[in-house]
């Protein structure tokens, strides 16, 4: 949905989604679409405001398992740390099987520019029935 925001009323339905389905597993590959996204455009939501609050520990919480293997929390920390996030507005999310990529625009202060707005596309995969980010490691 370009120029929308993804409301509450999206976090909220991802919770019964995935409250309903706790004793199923969660989330898998065979997910209804709509249902997948739903949830990550949540968890990018919980994510980007996260980065927003400077709250790092919530942001690092939701990588992926393989993400984490290849990042620190500390390493993790001081990386997100270099630019500070002013603001995250998710454009669209767009899922396949186990996979959902994230177009956004993240809007943060550069040393010699205030208000810098950056489009970036997220990679999400479903881990344990939830929605997790993939970090870039490039």
């Amino acid at each position: 949905m370009p120029g929308v925001r993804f409301p509450g009323f999206f976090a909220a339905l991802a919770a019964a989604f995935l409250s309903g389905c706790a004793g199923m597993g969660g989330l898998s590959a065979d997910s209804p679409v709509e249902a997948k996204k739903a949830a990550v455009a949540a968890k990018a939501e919980a994510r980007g405001a996260a980065l927003v609050r400077g709250d790092l520990d919530t942001a690092y919480a939701l990588l992926s398992e393989g993400s984490k293997a290849v990042i620190s929390r500390d390493n993790f920390g001081r990386r997100m740390t270099v630019v500070p996030f002013t603001a995250y507005r998710i454009e669209s999310v767009t899922c396949e099987a186990d996979t959902c990529q994230v177009r956004s625009k993240l809007t943060y202060n550069h040393r010699t520019m205030k208000g810098v707005t950056t489009p970036v596309t997220e990679v999400w995969v479903i881990e344990r029935g939830q929605p997790f980010f993939v970090f870039p490691t490039g």
